[in-house]
């Protein structure tokens, strides 16, 4: 009896220590993907700059096309991570967790991919 109780507990943990895997694999999106990073930029930036190569609007003046920003080489993901995480007087004072940063950052860093 108490070696089956040992067998069950020891059954019943291993199945649990899968369940994270099988989470993370069914979530083809997580914190640092540039598909959450579009829809958080579309979300939160768009209103004023151009953020997606599908976007309709113009974006507003004197806010930058970041598509285009990202072509300068000084633009680097801690710069990208300093300014998003930084209040800015011209700005909405847009409160980023690190995970909505991280997904941002990983977004425009495909422009700059895309640059090479």
């Amino acid at each position: 009896m108490r070696r089956r109780r040992n067998m069950t507990g020891l059954v019943l943990a291993a199945s649990l220590s899968a369940v994270p895997l099988l989470g993370a694999a069914a979530a083809p999106d997580g914190p640092g993907t540039p598909a959450f990073g579009r829809r958080l930029a579309k979300e939160a930036c768009s209103e004023c700059h151009i953020v997606a190569p599908d976007q309709e609007d113009e974006g507003k003046w004197p806010a930058p096309n970041l598509m285009d920003r990202m072509r300068n080489p000084a633009i680097t993901e801690m710069a990208l991570r300093s300014y998003l995480q930084t209040s800015h007087p011209i700005m909405p004072n847009i409160r980023l967790s690190p995970e909505q940063t991280d997904d941002i950052v990983a977004y425009l860093l495909t422009f700059k991919e895309a640059t090479r």
